[in-house]
């Protein structure tokens, strides 16, 4: 009798944890960043994706922060990323997402607003994130080399997070001849054909791949991770008119 109680009281936690991953009443504090200013592709990324997102009724609390130097924007230098990530409180019901777009090294992905440039390290990325734990978190590096936050620490069973690369390869797109770069355009592409996280991640990475095997470039090789159950959790919806111009 104990036994059956016990498995029925941790078959019920697991199905809450499911539940709760796959609930579609979430609320997103959201933080977008371009970190690079060499290309305007990193500006014209977080522009875009912040325009369809803005004043949405699943946004809890909405950062904006681009590296080019413009009085439109916040500067995204190491302190001011660091300062918008340790505003992020989300409390029960809510969640983090954040998108850092721009270059990257080994080091981890370069803060070019800064003099002199600094790259954030895996462990202090570790570090910035931890005000969004336990909550739901996505955590999405368009940069070279960003499969180097893919470790333990970064990796947690609450999270889900998406490289642009492997932690040894670059990633391809960075030029004023594009509007974006591969992997952004991709994410971009796939964000309003989808509604939960799992099936959004699969189309990107295949993107990615047809994106660069059709231009002769070799394969990037994104890295997703999921926790348990987080596949299923629901983007933040798009209203119509949004939807119609992500897909354009």
């Amino acid at each position: 009798m104990k036994t059956f109680l016990l498995c029925l009281f941790v078959s019920t936690v697991l199905v809450g944890s499911a539940g709760a991953a796959q609930g579609d009443n979430t609320r997103w504090h959201v933080l977008l960043a371009a970190v690079g200013n060499e290309q305007k592709v990193f500006d014209n990324f977080v522009s875009d994706f912040a325009a369809l997102l803005k004043g949405h009724s699943d946004i809890a609390s909405f950062t904006e922060l681009h590296a080019s130097a413009d009085e439109r924007w916040q500067a995204s230098g190491l302190r001011a990323l660091d300062s918008a990530l340790a505003m992020l409180s989300p409390q029960e019901g809510e969640g983090c997402l954040i998108y850092l777009t721009g270059h990257g090294s080994p080091d981890g992905i370069a803060m070019s607003a800064d003099t002199p440039q600094v790259s954030v390290r895996p462990a202090r990325l570790q570090s910035m994130l931890n005000t969004c734990a336990p909550r739901p978190t996505i955590l999405v590096v368009s940069a070279c080399f960003s499969g180097t936050y893919m470790r333990p620490g970064i990796t947690r069973p609450e999270r889900i997070v998406m490289t642009a690369s492997a932690a040894n390869l670059p990633s391809f797109g960075c030029s004023n001849n594009l509007q974006y770069t591969f992997f952004d355009q991709c994410f971009m592409n796939a964000w309003p054909r989808h509604n939960n996280w799992g099936l959004l991640a699969d189309d990107v990475k295949t993107c990615v791949y047809l994106t660069e095997r059709n231009s002769n470039f070799p394969s990037s090789n994104p890295q997703i991770f999921f926790g348990p159950n987080m596949r299923e959790l629901p983007l933040p919806a798009l209203d119509a008119a949004n939807a119609s111009t992500a897909q354009h």
